[in-house]
């Protein structure tokens, strides 16, 4: 293979067909990526949207697959961390001023006492995973929709020999901040 086709992305503007195979092919990672750290439906829609409107627009200078892959969940978990983060601090406001209403569909109408205890304790876990570094949010984001080692390293630019340890930390850091919190709540 020569340098030059080594350098060439593997979705170009005029690709279309490159581009609908991609695509198809990761819609779904990328949408369970942002719907994992969101919780919300249509949120992780308009993020799958805005990464493969980004993947189209600007394709990334991919040699492989892995590579090409590696690069549509970092884009799709950095945009979902920023949807998360917005959403919390909507969420603050919306609290500090009495506006927070129940929200219900009729997904809910089957069982709605365990619909509302699910969404709490995923809203719960949302809110224990922001309080974490950037960096150990992405790791377990990552690891939570089925990535390997190799491709989580991929995808943050570590070393493949670094994600069990930095993934370990994370999950231990995640453990001890939900554990303090549930502590906290209890002896309210």
């Amino acid at each position: 293979m020569s340098s030059n086709t080594r350098k060439t992305p593997l979705v170009t503007l005029h690709d279309e067909q490159s581009f609908e195979a991609a695509f198809t092919r990761y819609y779904a990672l990328v949408y369970q990526l942002a719907y994992r750290c969101t919780g919300r439906h249509d949120e992780a829609d308009d993020i799958a949207q805005e990464v493969f409107l980004r993947f189209y627009h600007m394709p990334p200078h991919a040699r492989s697959e892995g590579e090409q892959r590696a690069w549509l969940c970092r884009v799709a978990t950095n945009l979902s961390l920023n949807a998360l983060r917005t959403q919390q601090h909507r969420t603050h406001y919306e609290e500090q001023a009495g506006q927070v209403k129940q929200q219900g569909t009729d997904e809910d109408a089957a069982n709605p006492e365990q619909q509302v205890l699910a969404g709490e304790q995923a809203a719960f876990i949302r809110a224990v995973l922001a309080e974490l570094p950037e960096r150990q949010q992405t790791y377990l984001l990552l690891r939570s929709v089925g990535l390997s080692y190799r491709e989580i390293a991929q995808a943050t630019g570590v070393a493949p020999a670094s994600v069990g340890s930095l993934l370990a930390r994370a999950e231990r850091e995640f453990r001890r901040r939900y554990h303090e919190r549930v502590t906290a709540s209890k002896s309210e």
